[in-house]
């Protein structure tokens, strides 16, 4: 099909409709009524011959042939954006611009505090939405624009052909137990690290961190007898219970000063680990990507 075949308008209708699933939603975004974009997505539905989306559980879902379309229509849409707005200028002052960042608690306590103090000087006017972190990096939505930024965390260099990276802090690892635990009077020895029940922390829900990767390397494994999604509310679990909990040092020394707790070098070796910022790369020659990226690096 040759693009003159085809009202270009229509494939924002579709990358709206693509990203949220609803008419409602799509049709607000692009300024259409419902029945205006309603007419377009029959008119698109007719020059492709396929139904596109199909209503579901009041939610409309796409059809294989829209999320082949959405793999190219997508990124095209971002690239012609960053084109008609890469001389637009941006100053953060008087910007009303809205950012959207997705985290996990911890990587938001490590970096919002000082950010949102900075910013909330120097452009007092732009928005920060911070959403939960369902995944690692979520491409799909840093692709769509439905995220700006992921703060994330590694144990390694990344090489990504879509996302970009930039490190803000690289911490080591801690293991925490409460204050005067009866079997460490003599310390953190590998025989009590395997022998006491652990608290593992999985944002994700994984059946595996660092800790048993490292345990694994060496044929050995640990008990977890907590699982918990939150960096932030682990080390609380500590303080009445006989667990251990590994986790980031700048964490321990900061609830430290608030729990009884005793912080112990693990003894086993675990690499230290990268606080990342990530953004799609569609996104390089965005002035408020720019601008914030570099405040990152400033702060």
């Amino acid at each position: 099909m040759n693009l003159h075949q085809i009202d270009l308008n229509l494939l924002l209708l579709f990358d709206a409709l693509y990203r949220y699933r609803s008419v409602s939603i799509a049709a607000n975004e692009i300024f259409l009524s419902q029945s205006a974009f309603s007419h377009g997505l029959s008119r698109l539905r007719k020059r492709l011959a396929d139904e596109l989306f199909i209503r579901i559980n009041n939610v409309m879902e796409p059809t294989p042939l829209a999320h082949e379309l959405a793999t190219h229509i997508t990124p095209a849409l971002a690239q012609l954006y960053n084109g008609l707005n890469s001389s637009a200028v941006f100053d953060p002052a008087i910007s009303d611009l809205e950012l959207t960042f997705s985290a996990t608690d911890y990587t938001q306590f490590s970096l919002l505090p000082k950010l949102i103090s900075h910013i909330s000087k120097v452009a007092p006017n732009i928005r920060i939405t911070v959403t939960p972190s369902e995944d690692k990096v979520p491409t799909a939505k840093l692709l769509s624009g439905e995220l700006d930024f992921v703060l994330g965390f590694s144990h390694e260099i990344e090489k990504s052909s879509t996302i970009e990276r930039q490190t803000w802090l690289q911490d080591s690892y801690c293991t925490i137990a409460r204050k005067n635990h009866p079997q460490l009077t003599d310390g953190l020895t590998l025989d009590k690290f395997l022998s006491l029940s652990h608290v593992r922390v999985s944002p994700w829900g994984e059946k595996q961190g660092i800790v048993d990767r490292q345990l694994a390397k060496q044929g050995l494994n640990r008990h977890v007898a907590l699982q918990l999604p939150s960096v932030m509310a682990a080390p609380y679990t500590i303080e009445n219970s006989d667990y251990l909990l590994t986790f980031p040092r700048l964490i321990a020394e900061h609830v430290a000063k608030m729990i009884d707790i005793d912080i112990y070098t693990p003894p086993i070796p675990i690499p230290d680990y990268q606080l990342n910022l990530y953004w799609h790369k569609l996104n390089n020659s965005k002035a408020s990507h720019q601008w914030l990226s570099q405040l990152i690096s400033q702060l």
